[in-house]
């Protein structure tokens, strides 16, 4: 047995793609694990109240961040095919563009903020930019090195960026403790900053900034219209947050936010596995080699689906690590939660194959109307069911989504994707849910039920999977 067990990880290893996906697991795990845990400090150090209105000014920054410097990092998957032989001095030239649009959209929103007469303090406004700016360069770089399979330097921007926010948020913190909210965001900013602008080194270190109006064009063409679908994409994981603090109260969403963070895992570790997986599925689609991406698809959804159920089981234990009892009451809605995030992961196999026929104008649209319907949502349910009203919203807005992605790949791209499988996956996820609500709180029985589930799965479909895996690697 031992020796199967080693043999199956030694093929597995072998496989470049394969060896990033645990790098980038790995990464995440104590990247995200930090943040995750971070919570469990920041709840105690600071009043819900403060707690909430930090939520709020994440969300504000994740927005900024999807138009501040125009999306521009999303140009770097498709360009590496188009323009591979001069991959660097686009990256170099397409940064200094999107530095430029960074510096020039901080001074439009700082000024149009301090004109209206807004409520955001101009201190609040010029670290939310700041943080936005800095987001965006890292995350080009993180673009970059997926693309390149660069995954020992990913892994450490996936780790390195959040322990260095995280501890000068508590420094500071420590030190103004009148304020707590300005330290906390303040360390946010200021942490992530030191990493764009160690970023930026290395980028024009590999080519000399330059002026390149063919690249400019190219990568505009590709992200303008994404710029929309990220947008749209935000509102429907954070507008709720937004329309609990302005209908319901800071409080709740301080509580709703605890319980969020948890899904937050399966959504990050999905976006972690996807670094590997997206180079990978953009080569196969090149070679047309749809055979292949269907039973690694396959691989990759079962697997995904019994992380995300074992996360389900393990989030009460979790929440009750991250936060004090008062923000216990949130553990009700963790299943549909959890599957919203699960939802993401499978309509992202379809936005990925949009993504490289260059249909981004079409993810657009289906992420618009998701968003829209969100909105619509939760206008009319949380004033009557606060936070519950905000978990229903969500998960209906995601399988309308999920939806609608499928339909926009069924004419050209069908005979690339697992269907089947995928729907058995989600309804299976459902399913489980649907049976965790009802043990949520009885843990002996949570934990067998989920040990039932696993070797049912490696039984049933598990075991064959391996001996083909196995069999296609020898």
């Amino acid at each position: 047995m031992f020796e199967k067990i080693q043999g199956f990880i030694g093929k597995i290893l072998k496989q470049e793609y394969a060896k990033a996906s645990i790098y980038y697991v790995i990464a995440n795990i104590i990247g995200q694990g930090v943040v995750l845990f971070s919570s469990a400090i920041f709840t105690r150090m600071m009043s819900k109240s403060d707690y909430g209105l930090v939520s709020t000014y994440s969300t504000w920054v994740l927005v900024l961040n999807t138009f501040i410097c125009m999306n521009l990092f999303i140009s770097v998957r498709t360009a590496y095919i188009d323009f591979k032989d001069d991959y660097d001095n686009y990256n170099s030239s397409v940064l200094t563009l999107n530095i430029i649009c960074g510096i020039v959209m901080t001074v439009i929103i700082t000024g149009i903020t301090q004109i209206s007469g807004m409520s955001f303090g101009l201190w609040e406004v010029l670290l939310a930019c700041v943080q936005s700016v800095a987001l965006n360069i890292v995350n080009y770089m993180l673009a970059l090195q997926a693309m390149k399979n660069e995954y020992r330097q990913r892994a450490f921007m996936m780790i390195a960026p959040n322990w260095t926010h995280i501890i000068m948020s508590v420094v500071l913190m420590l030190i103004f403790t009148g304020n707590l909210y300005m330290a906390k965001i303040s360390g946010n900013a200021f942490g992530l900053l030191i990493f764009a602008i160690g970023c930026i080194a290395v980028f024009y270190r590999r080519a000399v900034p330059k002026v390149i109006p063919k690249y400019w064009r190219y990568s505009l063409k590709i992200s303008v219209p994404s710029i929309f679908n990220t947008l749209s994409d935000l509102i429907l994981m954070q507008c709720d947050r937004l329309m609990l603090t302005s209908m319901v109260g800071t409080e709740e969403t301080a509580e709703y936010s605890v319980i969020y963070n948890v899904s937050s895992i399966i959504v990050a570790i999905y976006q972690a596995i996807n670094g590997a997986w997206l180079p990978w599925f953009f080569g196969r689609l090149k070679e047309n080699d749809e055979k292949r991406i269907r039973q690694y698809q396959s691989y990759y959804l079962l697997i995904f689906t019994v992380f995300t159920c074992g996360m389900m089981t393990v989030s009460p234990e979790l929440i009750k690590i991250m936060a004090p009892g008062n923000y216990w009451k949130g553990i009700s809605y963790v299943a549909p939660i959890v599957t919203a995030s699960y939802l993401i992961f499978v309509y992202a196999f379809f936005s990925s194959y949009l993504l490289y026929r260059k249909r981004t104008t079409r993810i657009a649209v289906n992420t618009v109307f998701a968003a829209a319907l969100n909105l619509a949502l939760n206008y009319i349910l949380i004033p009557e069911y606060a936070a519950v009203g905000a978990v229903a919203a969500t998960v209906l807005s995601y399988l309308v989504l999920f939806v609608l992605h499928l339909a926009a790949v069924m004419k050209d791209g069908k005979r690339y994707f697992s269907i089947r499988r995928m729907w058995l996956n989600i309804i299976g996820t459902a399913v489980y849910g649907t049976v965790f609500y009802f043990v949520r709180n009885m843990w002996v029985i949570r934990y067998a039920i989920f040990i039932v589930f696993v070797v049912a799965v490696y039984l049933l479909v598990g075991r064959k999977m391996l001996v083909k895996f196995m069999g296609e690697n020898k």
